[in-house]
């Protein structure tokens, strides 16, 4: 059993600390979530659903029933133990049917005083959802007024690399001042939490960034009321799975997510990449704050480019604002000249991605793009046979995954 007791806060020099202390095998001593000083009042340690949806995955990835000594939200409890299990089932069949035990919350929070929140890393998709949710039709309920950013997975190490979340924090902060919004930002020593389980199924960052975002919302539940995830895949390529990320079914699962008094709507859920760079590419803030770059916060130059401009997405940000025309107008966050330069080779890498890892929504966006005049190579032979032969590798341990659950059952 794992169990999660002993809620408390306490402040350091630079960070509000919340966090618990943990029992199971394997687990550490503590869940520990960070955020700013001037975030402290946001805080929730009064209904925890942040720990309980930090420790549901690997509750149920080790077979292991949970407990946590606090109150939750009774909606966040209810779909736990009911649809939002049996909806992680099917994505991930080896997760394990468990029992979770913890007292239910009656709580009720004011709804004026608190924020629209969204993640903001500065992206296609969080840049989609500024623009969606800051449009002047938005009705004031939904209207954004926070941005945030969460070091629980996505900007590296979660243990022992604090001043990432820094890094990303000053990104985004021009932005946030900008725009006249508060700025939030969260870490947590997920990594560690869920490494116990590493030995019984895949629990990366791709197959738990729901659940670790949604953990990181929670935190903030004193200071925000709703939350919108931009990171979902749209309706046309939801999956319920399995599947290898949790971004193919945010649209029904973050809404699982939810409590009485912090609502989770998935943003721009049915739009493709495609047309999320469509909506942002004339805004003058995007064409200068832009980052969709896969290149890690501490490992980026100083100087230069805010964007690589080389790795896979940022040539398929690149490919879109081309077959949009207007390349030129990102010059100042992406090395154009390479682009054009190296043009064949990236879109090869595209087209191989697209059909060695069986990306469908790539490859209806590369279509696209063709059909708008983007110039397209032909994928090379030799991976379109590796991509068929992945798919046979997959198929075989998709069948003997689904027989080893069987088999425990």
């Amino acid at each position: 059993m794992i169990v999660a007791r002993n809620f408390r806060t306490y402040a350091t020099a630079h960070r509000f600390v919340a966090t618990c202390d943990l029992s199971g095998p394997g687990m550490p001593d503590h869940l520990t979530f960070e955020v700013p000083l001037d975030n402290a009042e946001a805080v929730d340690i009064d209904e925890p659903n942040w720990a309980a949806l930090s420790l549901l995955y690997p509750a149920m990835m080790m077979g292991e029933d949970l407990t946590i000594e606090a109150d939750l939200s009774p909606m966040l409890l209810n779909a736990m133990r009911n649809d939002l299990m049996a909806l992680m089932r099917n994505y991930e069949p080896l997760l394990k049917k468990i029992r979770i035990n913890a007292g239910v919350s009656s709580r009720v929070l004011p709804d004026e005083s608190r924020d629209v929140m969204t993640g903001f890393s500065a992206g296609v998709d969080s840049f989609a959802t500024f623009a969606l949710y800051t449009a002047p039709e938005v009705p004031p309920s939904l209207r954004l007024t926070a941005l945030a950013n969460f070091h629980v997975g996505s900007l590296g190490p979660t243990t022992g690399k604090p001043e990432l979340l820094d890094k990303a924090l000053a990104n985004i902060g021009p932005h946030a001042r900008a725009s006249g919004m508060k700025l939030y930002g969260v870490a947590a020593n997920l990594n560690e939490v869920y490494a116990p389980a590493m030995a019984f199924g895949p629990i990366g960052f791709g197959k738990t960034v729901g659940f670790r975002n949604a953990a990181a919302a929670h935190l903030l539940h004193k200071g925000v009321r709703l939350y919108l995830p931009s990171g979902n895949r749209s309706y046309a390529f939801a999956e319920y799975g399995p599947t290898d990320c949790t971004e193919q079914l945010d649209p029904v699962l973050q809404p699982l997510m939810q409590s009485e008094t912090l609502r989770i709507i998935p943003a721009g859920a049915g739009l493709a990449r495609s047309d999320k760079v469509r909506l942002i590419v004339d805004r003058k803030d995007a064409q200068e704050n832009l980052h969709p770059c896969l290149l890690h916060l501490d490992k980026r130059p100083e100087e230069g480019k805010l964007n690589c401009s080389r790795c896979w997405k940022c040539a398929m940000t690149l490919m879109t604002v081309e077959s949009y025309g207007k390349l030129d107008d990102f010059r100042a966050v992406f090395d154009i000249d390479y682009y054009r330069a190296n043009h064949a080779d990236l879109m090869r890498v595209l087209l191989d991605m697209s059909v060695h890892d069986q990306r469908y929504s790539m490859l209806a966006d590369i279509r696209l793009a063709e059909r708008l005049g983007v110039v397209m190579p032909k994928p090379t032979a030799k991976v379109v046979y590796k991509g068929r032969k992945m798919a046979v590798t997959m198929l075989r341990q998709a069948k003997a995954r689904v027989r080893k659950v069987i088999g425990r059952r």
